[in-house]
């Protein structure tokens, strides 16, 4: 597809000395015209160019003021606009056209070699600029692929630990019923039994009643920071965060406390963390 390049400019003649550079040098532009600010800004929304040629001198919008609306919108605001005049050549003004979003400026009357140099430099610089933004585009389909991996993960984990949960739940409420039933309920083995699954009974259920998995948006800041963490490593970040000791993470990933202190200590390396940096104040901060 051929380039298109927007010229905005009251006066005909110097849209048609620029058609005719374009022309004259058999450079494959599709060449589009405006001859004033607001048709400007209207096409450029519309068509979308690679570069605009502007006129600063124009009744109504002016090319400055142009030039600070279509860098005000999303759509054109990546698009490279040269200020073109004949007057406005003082530092202040030419500081002006840059602080409205500018990016070059021309002298008037347009002389062919600069007028081409300077569009084919914007260019090349437009098109650099593309390729990054595909490539973080890329990058980012990656790590958004990444994520959704690891929340799948960590749903599964969460629905697979909510299982056991229930059908331990359901374990000790049988035995407890069954127990109970017994006459013989005053022997102190029998009442510690009890006692015992009591208090099993109401652990089971605090943690079926709290949520501690991690949502979407605390594993997307953290993985775009800490790229090389696991599922687990994430899952324990969340426990962490929420303020859970060792032995209440242990309780709840069903894991054993010397585990759950080498896990976190092994996260405090790959966060990069000092000895004196607190972990949970870190992990808040996310």
């Amino acid at each position: 597809m051929d380039i298109k390049i927007l010229i905005v400019d009251d006066r005909k003649e110097y849209i048609q000395t620029a058609i005719e550079y374009i022309i004259e040098d058999a450079i494959p532009y599709a060449i589009l015209c405006a001859p004033n600010g607001e048709k400007g800004i209207e096409i450029a929304q519309k068509e979308l160019p690679d570069i605009i040629i502007m006129d600063w001198e124009m009744p109504g919008i002016d090319g400055v003021l142009a030039t600070k609306r279509l860098k005000q919108n999303e759509l054109t605001k990546d698009i490279p606009i040269i200020i073109a005049t004949g007057i406005r050549m003082s530092p202040e003004n030419l500081k002006k056209a840059f602080d409205a979003g500018a990016s070059d400026f021309l002298r008037k009357p347009l002389e062919k070699t600069e007028f081409l140099a300077r569009i084919n430099s914007h260019l090349k610089q437009a098109e650099y600029l593309k390729k990054i933004k595909a490539q973080s585009k890329i990058i980012d389909n990656a790590e958004n692929e990444k994520l959704n991996d690891i929340i799948t993960v960590l749903e599964t984990s969460s629905e697979e630990n909510h299982e056991i949960i229930n059908f331990y739940d359901s374990i000790i409420s049988n035995i407890l019923v069954k127990i109970k039933k017994i006459e013989t309920t005053k022997h102190n083995e029998i009442n510690e039994i009890i006692s015992a699954l009591d208090l099993a009974s109401k652990k089971v259920n605090i943690i079926k009643n709290k949520q501690y998995y991690p949502n979407k948006s605390f594993a997307k800041k953290l993985l775009k920071k800490h790229s090389n963490l696991t599922p687990k490593d994430i899952q324990l970040s969340f426990y962490i965060k929420n303020d859970l000791q060792t032995k209440e993470i242990a309780e709840l990933s069903f894991r054993e406390v010397g585990s759950i202190k080498v896990a976190r200590s092994r996260l405090r390396k790959k966060l990069g963390l000092l000895e004196t940096e607190n972990l949970c104040t870190y992990l808040n901060s996310f």
